[in-house]
């Protein structure tokens, strides 16, 4: 039995559809479907019910579905393992939308150069998105923001910067300016809004988001100011003021699991990004 098959299958169950489950396993929605073709024969059995576009599993499939993403797992960890010795394979690694806009260029360089047997995949979201992908080793590793609580022992956590937070406005623009927040929900947006609340007690916000280059670039515009983290990105923006402010940083580093933090797979990750 493939294990590509498999993948197929969950993706196909989790997405919801085969043009969904096609844009996560990179292949066509045809080749998707003659997967799930091939499994409901070997199996001899019905594993999804077709409505139009609406795919839904049935219940032999949803019945079968823990002990497929079980094989899947021990088949990822056992890639894992060995690609830890040999770097080969491929590496889906998660990134904030900040981390690819400063390290994804050179990293990937970096890996090309000293493993050009290994195919990087890169997976954006939120540090929030890209925990529970790695929770569900749908990732195996991201570049985000610390965790803002004590991660499992299952994890490991490798500092790689410490970014000053503070006050972005355009230059010789008035301090009273309305605010674009970086939106509380996210892990460094929490960060910022504890320093926006120390600097006004009641700021007029404009709009709120989790989209950090979009806010820079209305701040570059005249629109608005913003409490935000300096990441490499703002130097691109030549018409903005960025004030840090002493004790107010993002962590931002690479999370993988516990059995791959010593591995020469991580090891080639942090030392790419670090030399960047």
């Amino acid at each position: 039995m493939d294990t590509r098959f498999l993948s197929s299958l969950v993706a196909v169950v989790e997405e919801g559809s085969f043009a969904a489950a096609a844009r996560r396993e990179h292949v066509t929605a045809s080749a998707i479907a003659q997967r799930v073709t091939a499994l409901e024969g070997e199996m001899g059995v019905e594993l999804l019910r077709r409505a139009g576009r609406v795919v839904q599993p049935t219940e032999a499939c949803r019945n079968v579905l823990p002990q497929v993403r079980q094989i899947l797992r021990e088949t990822t960890q056992l890639q894992n393992t060995l690609r830890g010795a040999v770097l080969s394979g491929r590496l889906r690694l998660g990134a904030v939308s900040t981390a690819m806009w400063d390290y994804a260029g050179p990293l990937l360089r970096h890996m090309n150069a000293e493993a050009p047997d290994l195919a990087v995949q890169l997976v954006p979201g939120t540090s929030q998105s890209l925990y529970e992908a790695l929770e569900q080793d749908v990732i195996d590793a991201a570049l985000l923001v610390a965790p803002p609580f004590v991660i499992p022992k299952a994890f490991a956590f490798f500092e790689i910067v410490q970014q000053p937070i503070g006050v972005l406005r355009p230059a010789d623009a008035r301090s009273d300016l309305p605010y674009l927040v970086y939106s509380r929900e996210a892990w460094g947006g929490a960060q910022c809004w504890a320093l926006l609340e120390e600097l006004t007690a009641e700021p007029e916000i404009l709009a709120e988001m989790d989209a950090l280059e979009v806010i820079a670039q209305l701040v570059a515009e005249g629109a608005a100011q913003a409490v935000l983290p300096q990441w490499r990105g703002l130097a691109r923006h030549a018409s903005i003021c960025f004030t840090p402010y002493a004790g107010h940083m993002r962590p931002l580093g690479v999370l993988c699991h516990q059995r791959d933090a010593d591995s020469k797979l991580i090891a080639l990750l942090c030392e790419g990004v670090l030399q960047t």
